[in-house]
């Protein structure tokens, strides 16, 4: 027999937040496995554990105990970049990023699975005719009907041309016609393709007539597995709906029903062309490193041009982003001339309310990378691809780079015109302006590592923060005037050199030496932890379920 998943004794186990911190084990146990070429039905009641199953299975989820090996690779963290790739998801009720069309969508992730412009494109209009989406092709997520979403959600879990696709309750909620349709569009994927499916649904006859096989799991435990024809026998009952009765009743389990040798092995004649032996996992993780960076690269772009379509598309939140600098700058330069600050005292304030609003602009753009994905409640979908933790950072940091120095030249040339603010020459600006983007990045690291850890509730940090490295690196006053506490942590924070090389070109003796080198050197070091600890928080949200959580 030919295996496309092998589960063996898996559990999982979450804390109640709302029941005294009580453990909920939410798969106790399981093993067993999907052959290639087969649609497995995962059936149980509410509560039951079928969606933790699949979204363990999908790398969503770390299991607690128990190994899976999906394709012939164990499902570890390190396989999870070539496991991705043939892997996808259709999901009930499902969310994208609202801002996008439904073909900007499609291009979105297809960029994620590492897809040519010219692969991509072809694919797109393949699937928008295969699921009739064309009417619907320049229609933003939210002008969506229900049973449109849907199909966008299956058109995108076949983007990838994957192996297997997990179908978690594809039909629910839609109209009797409509989930007709659905069905018939998946069993003509199954049947024109070497894909195998693991179906969840609380639709008997649906299950009856799409799965070869069907695992029946309550309470995290696996009872029965079978074909409909089997279970029907064993419970002696007409119709699965029945059987679905007696086993959400039942809590013993018993030895797993397997698909007879003959069965198996003309399924997988009549439908792959894959000898036992062949592994297509193995081909993605043999990448060259061209292959890699070039990935690497259309992954960086989908973030970078996702985040531009959202910002053009979002006229208030663009013009908070402007009007807060804005007035910063405003207050503090006509403050300055109320108090007739000297020329060089004035320069002195209004090079902290630059620095402060380029900062703010840019450092949200990059946490505005995982925020999207909250707000939209698409970032189960996003980690779904072989995405890394770097393209979310430096695909959403180009973006703030841009605005931010959009927004440099706004307040720059705001303060010379109404202040007569005089900038030192081109190179000590850009040298300024790299200090603080590097800072924005490392801001940006922070609150997405907050968010991970704390979910939606921890958002308000992308202000804090910004706030606090001005409290400290001196943005309005000389960091020698810092009580000693704050003074010495100021040292930590590199915009505070960056701050001081600029103002020497105004007369202002530096506090500290080698400026550069320690501004730099701190960013390029907080950059390499911060990396880490990034891909230490996506691991602890794929074991507590954050990430589900927050897609929900």
């Amino acid at each position: 027999m030919s295996t496309a998943i092998k589960v063996d004794r898996v559990t999982k186990t979450f804390i109640s937040q709302t029941h005294g911190l009580k453990k909920i084990k939410a798969l106790d146990d399981i093993s067993l496995e999907v052959y290639r070429g087969e649609i497995l039905g995962v059936l149980g009641p509410n509560g039951a554990g079928k969606t933790t199953f699949l979204n363990i299975l999908s790398t969503l989820l770390l299991p607690d105990s128990g190994t899976i090996e999906i394709l012939g690779l164990r499902a570890v963290p390190q396989n999870y970049y070539a496991l991705r790739s043939l892997l996808n998801m259709s999901s009930g009720y499902p969310n994208y990023p609202w801002s996008l069309t439904v073909e900007e969508n499609l291009r979105f992730y297809g960029r994620l699975y590492g897809l040519s412009s010219k692969e991509l494109t072809n694919r797109i209009k393949k699937l928008i005719e295969l699921f009739e989406l064309g009417d619907f092709a320049r229609r933003r997520f939210e002008e969506l009907s229900s049973g449109t979403k849907q199909r966008l959600s299956l058109a995108k879990a076949m983007l990838n041309n994957p192996k297997i696709i997990f179908l978690d309750e594809p039909t629910v909620g839609l109209d009797p016609d409509v989930a007709v349709k659905t069905r018939e569009v998946i069993m003509r994927i199954f049947n024109d393709s070497k894909v195998t499916i693991l179906l969840t649904t609380h639709n008997m006859k649906e299950a009856e007539l799409m799965c070869q096989r069907i695992a029946f799991i309550k309470q995290g435990r696996l009872l029965r597995l079978g074909t409909p024809g089997d279970l029907k026998y064993m419970q002696g009952k007409k119709d699965l709906e029945e059987v679905f009765i007696e086993l959400s009743h039942e809590s013993k389990s018993i030895p797993n029903i397997h698909l007879s040798e003959s069965t198996v092995k003309a399924q997988q004649l009549e439908k792959s062309d894959m000898s036992p032996g062949e592994n297509p996992a193995w081909a993605v993780s043999q990448e060259n490193p061209f292959q890699i960076f070039t990935g690497w690269l259309k992954r960086c772009y989908a973030f970078s041009y996702r985040n531009f379509l959202f910002a053009i598309r979002n006229a208030f939140a663009f013009a908070e982003l402007v009007f807060w600098p804005v007035v910063s700058l405003l207050s503090i330069g006509l403050l300055g001339s109320y108090l007739e600050l000297q020329e060089k005292a004035l320069a002195f304030v209004l090079t902290g309310a630059i620095a402060g609003g380029v900062l703010q602009v840019a450092q949200l753009d990059v946490a505005y990378s995982l925020l999207y994905e909250i707000w939209s409640k698409s970032m189960k979908h996003t980690l779904l691809t072989p995405v890394g933790v770097s393209e979310h950072l430096f695909g959403s940091w180009l973006i703030g780079i841009l605005r931010g120095s959009a927004i440099f030249a706004l307040l720059g040339l705001s303060a010379i015109y109404l202040f007569g603010f005089q900038f030192p020459s081109l190179g000590v600006t850009v040298i300024f302006l790299s200090g603080i983007f590097g800072s924005a990045l490392l801001l940006g690291m922070l609150v997405s590592v907050l968010i991970l850890m704390f979910g939606q509730k921890a958002e308000i940090t992308a202000w804090m923060f910004a706030y606090l490295f001005m409290l400290l690196c001196g943005i309005y006053y000389p960091v020698a005037t810092l009580p000693k506490f704050f003074y010495y942590s100021a040292q930590l924070v590199p915009i505070t050199y960056f701050l001081e090389y600029f103002r020497q070109s105004f007369g202002f003796l530096p506090t500290f030496d080698h400026l550069l080198v320690k501004g730099f050197g701190l960013i390029f070091v907080y950059l390499l932890l911060g990396m880490l600890v990034m891909r230490w928080a996506f691991t602890q949200a794929r074991r507590k379920g954050i990430i589900v959580r927050l897609s929900e």
